[in-house]
This record gives structure tokens, C-alpha cells and sequence, in this order.
């Protein structure tokens, strides 16, 4: 047999695989969309979830954080772990206090706080809860607070109590 014979038959069954493969762009795409998700799921951060701890008193006296409008505290009664004011709400995460600016475009609550404040590495949401014979008022009510992180991910949640100045 001479080399031709066999290289013609290999060149063809080459050409007519390549071919389909070309003609099934189905596949391609279905291909492609996988390939895409594979790299969205690497490119995320591992989740880490957010711990606050209380702001103490001590630390709302160095800081001037007193002056803050609202405050969320748990049910547990200690203190604030998050403080509300007109532009600006804190958060005090393994000893380091986070600032957040508060978003103009949510709900204002009493002492022109925010519903919701932006960080440089995600965002804080304070939200009511329904009233179920807690006696709530407008400087006081149940609430939860919401925290995100950067990627939009629920990091920490708490049910607690909202309490305002004025």
C-alpha cells in the first residue's frame, strides 16, 4: 500500500471531523457560557462572615461617637453595635471602628439617621420590624440590622431594638 492511499483517507476523515465541529455553534456557545460561569465562581472572594462586637462607652467618649442620633443594640441589652447619625453610622469590628456613609436616598429616621449607610467594603441596613406588643414608639422600635459584604452577600444579621435621641 502506498503512502497516498492512506494519507488521503486520514486527511479526509480530519477535514469532515473539523467540520462538524465548526457547524455546531450550539456546542460552541454552551461551551462558552460554561466557561464564563467557571471564571465569575473563581473570581469571588470566599465568603467571611462579619462579627461585630458593642461599641463601649469608652469608645463612643474618644471618638465622639455620643453624638450619634440612633443606636442598635441586640436583645441581649449590651451595648450599641451600631450607631446612626445624620451622615455617618459606625460599627465596631475586632476592635477596629468601621465608618459608613449614610445614603441620602433611604428613609430618614428620627435625628435625621439613615436606614441605610455604605463602607468601603460593603453596606449596613437598618430595618423595622413589626410591632408585637413591644410598646414601640417613634424614638424606639424593634429592628434588624443588615449587614453586606462587598459582593453583595448577607455577612451578619441580628434582631434587636432601635433607639433614637430625637
Amino acid at each position: 500500500m502506498k503512502f497516498w492511499a492512506l494519507a488521503v483517507p486520514v486527511t479526509l476523515m480530519g477535514a469532515m471531523l473539523n467540520a462538524c465541529q465548526k457547524k455546531d455553534p450550539e456546542r460552541k456557545a454552551q461551551q462558552d457560557a460554561h466557561d464564563v460561569a467557571m471564571v465569575e465562581r473563581m473570581s469571588r472572594a470566599p465568603f467571611k462572615p462579619i462579627v461585630p462586637s458593642p461599641i463601649t462607652a469608652d469608645v463612643r467618649e474618644r471618638y465622639g461617637l455620643d453624638r450619634a442620633a440612633c443606636a442598635f443594640r441586640k436583645k441581649d441589652g449590651r451595648g450599641p453595635l451600631f450607631l446612626a447619625g445624620s451622615r455617618e453610622g459606625f460599627l465596631n469590628i475586632a476592635g477596629d471602628i468601621k465608618r459608613y456613609a449614610a445614603k441620602a436616598e433611604t428613609a430618614v429616621l428620627p435625628g435625621h439617621a439613615r436606614t441605610t449607610y455604605i463602607g468601603l467594603s460593603g453596606w449596613a441596613d437598618l430595618v423595622r420590624l413589626p410591632d408585637q406588643g413591644t410598646g414601640a414608639d417613634q424614638k424606639r422600635w424593634p429592628a434588624r440590622l443588615i449587614l453586606h459584604d462587598a459582593q453583595e452577600r448577607i455577612a451578619y444579621t441580628a434582631d434587636g431594638t432601635v433607639t433614637c435621641k430625637g
